[in-house]
């Protein structure tokens, strides 16, 4: 059994350990899950490259020999599920109010994609793989995937031009930037939505004419044809 170093800041390395799955066991407040989905393109991820970033532990206060998980609860499930006898582990001793304060933070600490980004490392890995395997292995589905790679090439200078003509355009007929702000939740699940109504959409501003088309159905009046 790995042992913890009884210094007070002992080494990164020496806080990697190799612990067996059945000496891992869930925080009892922990908030942490993972829609089934989500969990199925881990459990993909896991298994192609075999690598996964180390969970999160302390030495269990009640168990001997065993560890109490702070962080990587999915990650535990999908590892048994793959046939894994044992999990690499960062040891991060703690008392009980530390545990919580981790729980309540290694799981909620996150940046955010910059979308122009993604869609330009989306595209280098579409020259690798085909997009339908992209699809199985990371958050987006493929109407997601289009839409992020779609810009890349997005024509923003036009973009701009547009808004600003019809900002300053009396009747208004041109296109008009449109802010909400939402929960992540709510974004979750209006990205969703979009996404879905983008797919038979072709050309350009295709998310706001699916927000349209969403809107048009919500109110019962006709969509836009597809290829508008």
């Amino acid at each position: 059994m790995p042992t913890v170093s009884s210094s007070s800041s002992p080494a990164a390395e020496e806080r990697l350990v190799r612990v067996p799955l059945d000496r891992l066991h869930p925080h009892p407040a922990n908030a942490n899950v993972m829609e089934p989905e989500r969990l199925e393109k881990l459990a993909r991820n896991i298994e192609r490259e075999r690598l996964y970033p180390p969970l999160v532990v302390r030495p269990h206060p009640d168990r001997a020999e065993s560890y109490q998980l702070l962080d990587g609860h999915q990650r535990v499930a999908v590892l048994r599920r793959l046939g894994h006898a044992d999990a690499l582990c960062y040891v991060w001793p703690c008392d009980d109010i530390q545990a919580l304060l981790l729980l309540a933070t290694l799981n909620r600490l996150e940046g955010a994609d910059n979308p122009a980004l993604r869609g330009q490392l989306l595209a280098d890995l579409s020259r690798l793989l085909p997009e339908a395997d992209l699809s199985l292995l990371l958050p987006e589905d493929a109407a997601g995937i289009e839409e992020l790679i779609g810009l890349v090439d997005l024509d923003l200078e036009g973009l701009l031009a547009d808004l600003e003509q019809a900002a300053g355009s009396v009747a208004g007929d041109g296109l008009r930037a449109f802010t909400v702000a939402l929960s992540r939740e709510d974004e979750r699940v209006v990205e969703a939505a979009l996404a879905r109504a983008a797919t038979n959409l072709t050309g350009k501003n295709r998310r706001g004419r699916a927000l349209t088309a969403i809107c048009r159905a919500y109110i019962g009046e006709d969509e836009e044809p597809a290829d508008a």
